[in-house]
């Protein structure tokens, strides 16, 4: 446990002696850990390449599922509705990706990926996982997918994006 953790720690038990600790510690280091990794990829890899973390996401997300709405689009890339309209108008000018209304609803916009934003994605990716490798490089093939598992299941107890 670093000095800061447990600094953070005492104070947290401080407030009451009934906080769960446990909880307390899985929390703060894996939002210490994915800052670092966020922040890492952002300047090793995305803003090198002229993205944004919120551009990357949207990228890979469109290219992972297809062509989508905004709303889809923000709730799966894990970009706010609010900053969604003004990423893909910036992807948009950068001929990344397109907008079209849907010929049955005209209120409907769906994006998609231009043959640029493809390969944009896909050379990103493949520098992200170079890097990812290297973030990761301390931790066994088990520990890998411990973690993975760990992860994948914190994420699917969660449904708070259900109430965006």
């Amino acid at each position: 446990m670093t000095d800061f953790e447990q600094a953070a720690r005492d104070r947290v038990e401080s407030l009451d002696p009934e906080i769960d600790l446990g909880v307390f510690g899985a929390s703060f280091n894996l939002f210490r850990a994915s800052t670092r990794i966020i922040q890492d990829l952002e300047s090793t890899v995305h803003r090198p390449l002229g993205l944004s973390t919120a551009g990357f996401r949207i990228l890979f997300t469109i290219w992972t599922l297809g062509e989508m709405e905004p709303r889809e689009l923000a709730r799966l890339a894990g970009v706010s509705r609010a900053a969604i309209s003004g990423s893909v108008n910036t992807l948009v000018t950068a001929g990344l990706v397109e907008k079209s209304r849907e010929q049955q609803d005209r209120r409907l916009i769906t994006v998609r990926l231009t043959s640029d934003g493809a390969a944009l994605v896909a050379t990103s990716y493949r520098q992200q996982n170079e890097r990812e490798q290297e973030l990761f490089a301390s931790l066994s093939r088990q520990d890998l997918e411990h973690l993975r598992r760990i992860l994948g299941a914190l994420v699917e107890s969660d449904r708070s994006d259900a109430h965006d």
